[in-house]
């Protein structure tokens, strides 16, 4: 169930709950937000396009992903992103204030302020690492789909990368070694398969001719 900030609150003093409203993501923050994702997964989505096409024998093809349904839906992502960084960031936030609270129970709102600048940079040292890897690799995963499903099929293998794993989705792909790339494209889940997962598919598809090299759909 999704993180939920507000249920602090009546865990709070009045002081906090203070702090708490000044100091909390909105819907500013949450646009900002969005603008960045959005950027970060279009690169990420036209990065991937390139290699693709360096995979099927075209290196000379860049992606340019340009507007329309794709970029829309890279922005419902990042919309839904941005919505979920918020939250938790809210929802983090709200218990500093009451761990500050209880370390300095007569703390007043310069005391929280201090707390909450000290903890800002902390929270989002281990944070905005795992919101990259995401974003890159979700981006990446529509990106494979997308090459294959617009220029005429996935024929070739694919393993997942890297060749490690913690959770039991990821070791079990990587477990099956090289498969089908249609087989790894049409799975009911694409990786990244949990928060903060490396994991992507490395393509081996069958080469195309070079005369259809400038026929390639590269996002346009």
């Amino acid at each position: 169930m999704p993180l939920d900030p507000l249920s602090l609150i009546q865990q709070m003093t009045w002081t906090q709950q203070i702090m708490f409203a000044v100091s909390r993501y909105d819907s500013v923050d949450a646009e900002r937000i969005r603008t960045d994702l959005l950027s970060m997964r279009r690169q990420s989505y036209n990065d991937e396009l390139t290699i693709q096409a360096q995979h099927v024998g075209c290196p000379g093809q860049v992606g340019r992903l340009g507007n329309g349904a794709i970029l829309s839906a890279l922005n419902d992502d990042s919309q839904r992103g941005a919505q979920s960084i918020s939250n938790t960031y809210n929802y983090f936030l709200g218990l500093e204030i009451i761990r500050a609270g209880q370390a300095n129970p007569r703390g007043n709102r310069y005391y929280y302020a201090k707390a909450v600048r000290d903890w800002q940079p902390t929270y989002w040292q281990w944070k905005d690492p795992m919101i990259a890897v995401t974003t890159d690799k979700s981006a990446r995963a529509m990106a494979v789909q997308d090459f294959f499903r617009m220029n005429g099929g996935a024929l070739g293998m694919a393993k997942l990368e890297p060749r490690s794993a913690q959770c039991p989705v990821c070791q079990g792909w990587i477990a099956r070694g090289l498969i089908p790339l249609r087989v790894a494209l049409n799975a009911p889940e694409q990786p990244p398969y949990h928060i903060n997962c490396p994991h992507g598919w490395d393509t081996r598809p069958d080469k195309v001719a070079p005369s259809e090299c400038p026929l390639l759909w590269m996002g346009g």
